[in-house]
């Protein structure tokens, strides 16, 4: 795991938790990207809920590309959920524009399990939308693994394994509770929040449809990547698209960028634009990240956040996750305030082929290296977020410190920061309720010996994973296996429907489990999204 080098840096460390949280709270934060935008509403079948990309790690010569729609499909379902007018893509750049150097196109025919897919791939130097014609790669039934030469395709129904204590979230959001694990902070007081142990993951019970293609890595290759300036990587970005009439309407790369910095009303129009765009439209969304310089006379750096964190009791368990970054903590390429902005833009996943499949490099190319089903996304990114993203706190915002009080970091003048904005709550409260919900760097749905601060390789998901031969992925396995034992297509095993509503003709071994309160918060989740969407942006005054 790749940890950057701190410096000193002491009462920041709260402000970062508090700027976590509005990072997360700004979109829809259903699923990594579930349900969060208006065309995506009411069309399930556009809706990319997760994306994926990692190195096989059976034969590392192999790269693993995936992504998956239809969010919250309860198991009684006998649909793969696959529209024959709907562009299913995978998109890969290797040049760093932003633009896909290869894609990978499915094309579904028929309906319910009785579908058959069709696998396009081909070199392209422009932004693609509309289908790939001439002979297919791959093509087959769905629920069915394909072997095509040096192709592996997946196609059908897998456990969501995104997981999240939504309910906590919505509760800090609407201001009846403070964090997700309740308890009394030294210097903050009483922060009202569940009881250790009493999380709940909103996506357990329910599936969604992948799409799942191993093929070599030297077909996107070019032996230098993208991102210049790191000696010995070789970087590529992967992203997915849908596409209907050759017009894009949804896409996604990093996790829970459009849902926490994106407002409402600009979903639709992130969601339609490209990622090479995304400097250009969006860097204004994106906070500053602190650095060793005090921006504003408060002690507003790195280090300083880290202290208000220690000093409140949220850098270590059972009241906060242990810190991700160390004191000093500086970026290889010294990007400064910037680093968030090019870490998140262009909302690509960010692969280094050179790298082994589970070395996660958390912070050194985006969020981590690439995505893996297991990793703990949520808590990468509300580690990340609440010790880098600048927050304007309070003017006069003040906590003890002995028999002194001093200044939050981040409570002094904006000046040109461009910082996500606590309003004028009184202190430790904030009126963007989103900069609570990351104070503690975690959601707590692992068990707490798993909330190490530098092992992010598990989230807690209620199904294990595929491992031993490949028919082992339609059996349910009572253990999580390690990344590293898990086998094509390496996804999370399929919930089954109830036994009263007898077995499906896919073949797919499902699970029964208690999903009537799932299903209750998946009709809530639209109107939960688009209250709490607002997707605030930072406030900046310019001189």
């Amino acid at each position: 795991m790749y940890l950057l080098k701190f410096r000193s840096f002491y009462t920041f460390l709260l402000v970062f938790t508090f700027s976590i949280s509005s990072f997360l709270i700004s979109g829809n934060v259903f699923g990594a990207d579930h349900v969060e935008a208006p065309l995506t509403i009411d069309n399930p079948e556009l809706d990319i809920t997760d994306v994926y990309t990692f190195l096989d790690p059976q034969d590392d010569s192999q790269i693993v590309a995936a992504m998956a729609v239809n969010p919250f499909l309860p198991p009684e379902d006998n649909v793969t959920g696959f529209s024959p007018d709907v562009l299913y893509q995978l998109k890969f750049d290797n040049t760093g524009d932003g633009v896909e150097d290869y894609v990978v196109q499915f094309q579904f025919t028929g309906t319910g399990f009785d579908q058959i897919v069709e696998v396009f791939a081909a070199n392209v130097n422009a932004s693609v939308n509309t289908p790939l014609v001439g002979t297919p790669v791959a093509s087959g039934n769905t629920q069915e693994i394909i072997t095509s030469g040096s192709f592996r395709v997946f196609a059908g129904l897998s456990d969501d394994a995104f997981v999240f204590d939504f309910g906590q979230f919505t509760s800090i959001l609407d201001g009846s509770q403070d964090m997700f694990r309740g308890f009394t902070s030294p210097i903050l007081g009483e922060l009202r929040g569940r009881s250790a142990g009493a999380d709940v993951d909103l996506f357990a019970g329910v599936n969604a449809s992948h799409l799942v293609i191993s093929f070599p890595k030297s077909i996107v290759d070019n032996d230098s990547g993208f991102f210049g300036g790191l000696a010995g990587t070789n970087v590529v970005g992967v992203w997915a698209t849908t596409s209907r009439n050759g017009v894009q309407l949804e896409r996604m790369g990093q996790q829970v960028i459009n849902t926490v910095f994106v407002p409402s009303g600009m979903k639709d129009t992130f969601n339609s634009a490209t990622p090479s765009d995304d400097v250009e439209m969006f860097s204004g969304l994106i906070p500053d990240a602190l650095t060793s310089d005090d921006t504003d006379g408060t002690g507003n750096t790195v280090d300083g956040r880290i202290a208000v964190l220690q000093l409140s009791g949220l850098a270590g368990l059972p009241n906060g996750a242990p810190l991700l970054l160390p004191e000093g903590f500086e970026h290889p390429l010294g990007l400064g305030n910037n680093l968030l902005r090019v870490a998140l833009l262009p909302d690509v996943l960010r692969l280094d082929l050179n790298r082994d499949s589970d070395d996660q490099s958390i912070g050194l190319f985006g969020l981590q290296n690439g995505r893996r089903p297991q990793d703990d996304i949520i808590d990468i990114a509300l580690q990340l977020l609440r010790q880098l993203a600048d927050v304007k706190f309070p003017d006069g915002a003040m906590v003890p410190v002995g028999d002194d009080m001093i200044a939050v970091p981040g409570s002094g003048p904006l000046g040109d920061r461009a910082a996500l904005d606590c309003g004028n709550a009184e202190f430790p409260q904030c009126s963007d309720r989103r900069v609570l919900v990351v104070l503690q760097g975690t959601d707590f749905t692992t068990p707490d010996n798993q909330i190490t601060g530098v092992d992010y390789t598990t989230s807690g998901n209620d199904r294990g994973f595929a491992s031993g031969s490949a028919v082992a992925r339609f059996t349910p396995d009572s253990t999580s296996p390690d990344f590293i034992d898990t086998v094509f297509p390496f996804m999370a095993v399929a919930q089954e429907a109830p036994a009263d509503n007898g077995s499906s003709d896919s073949g797919c071994s499902l699970v029964s489990s208690g999903t009537a309160a799932n299903s209750v918060m998946a009709l809530l989740i639209p109107g939960v999204v688009f209250v709490f969407t607002f997707g605030r942006r930072f406030t900046r005054k310019r001189k």
